[in-house]
């Protein structure tokens, strides 16, 4: 079950509930680690716990907002290579097709060990137990988390920024259409999704939510795509690489048209507007469930 704020909850109580369990369940399955699939779900809790933080950031303040939020960067990155290569193995056998190992043997041959050496080299290494080290630090600091302000007010700031960053984000993507642009509004989008799953669990807030679901896919399959362009021009092999390059140049530009369509319905009222209305159906969510 998603974790959301609840009723009549003051909002400290709230944060620091919500980010020991968030914390829990990183923990719990980064003790799985041998598993991908488990250190990819621990860094996504991990995505949660920073935009948690990012919604009360103006509450808690600068001193206790940069540690805990340096601490949080540097676990997600001692998790990220073994994801990075494996999201660039699927990005390449989904654009590829069924056909791709006889298409590209040489890259799929290389894509192939690299993920086997990131694996390898993962394992071996200490990143599990740092990063363990890091989350635990971080419990430590949200235990005593302090907010003074009450309701609505103390999350409307912090969320008001991340629409307002998604906005300008986006409308940057839109002039420089870059890779590092589009992920960095990949970031955005996900941080507001995050926090709008936290603060409103029900419609009619779940179709904004499902909307930045869809935005946050399009731009996360156009940075996987980013990351296997980098990868293949690193291999030496032009002949494949320049097949493999025209496919992937031809599905960013799809994925680059649908996210500007869809980001223009999605950052279209002013960050005040949104909130408000957001605010609005929050109140009476919570209304309705304290009587």
């Amino acid at each position: 079950m998603p974790v959301h704020f609840k009723p009549a909850e003051p909002p400290a109580r709230a944060v620091r509930r919500i980010c020991r369990e968030h914390l829990g369940e990183a923990l719990a399955r980064l003790r799985h680690s041998r598993h991908p699939a488990a250190v990819h779900g621990a860094r996504k809790e991990i995505k949660k716990l920073r935009a948690v933080l990012r919604l009360v950031r103006g509450e808690i303040g600068r001193g206790v907002y940069r540690p805990a939020a340096k601490a949080l960067r540097r676990a997600a990155g001692h998790l990220a290579a073994t994801r990075d290569a494996r999201v660039m193995f699927q990005a390449f056998a989904k654009l590829a097709g069924p056909g791709a190992a006889r298409r590209f043997p040489i890259l799929h041959q290389a894509l192939q060990k690299h993920c086997r050496r990131e694996t390898r080299q993962f394992r071996n290494d200490d990143a599990v137990a740092v990063a363990k080290r890091l989350l635990r630090k971080t419990g430590r600091r949200m235990a005593g988390l302090k907010i003074k302000a009450s309701g609505w007010g103390a999350l409307e700031p912090g969320l008001k920024q991340s629409y307002r960053r998604g906005q300008q984000a986006g409308e940057l993507a839109r002039r420089q259409s870059s890779a590092e642009n589009f992920h960095a509004w990949r970031k955005q989008v996900k941080t507001l999704w995050h926090q709008l799953r936290l603060l409103c669990p029900k419609r009619p807030a779940r179709t904004l939510t499902d909307k930045l679901d869809r935005l946050g896919e399009l731009l996360g399959d156009h940075h996987d795509l980013a990351l296997l362009q980098q990868f293949v021009a690193k291999q030496g092999q032009p002949v494949e690489a320049t097949a493999l390059n025209l496919l992937i140049e031809a599905r960013q530009m799809k994925l680059r048209g649908a996210a500007l369509k869809l980001g223009t319905q999605l950052y279209a009222e002013a960050p005040a507007t949104v909130c408000q209305r957001l605010g609005k159906n929050w109140s009476n969510w919570h209304g309705r469930h304290r009587k």
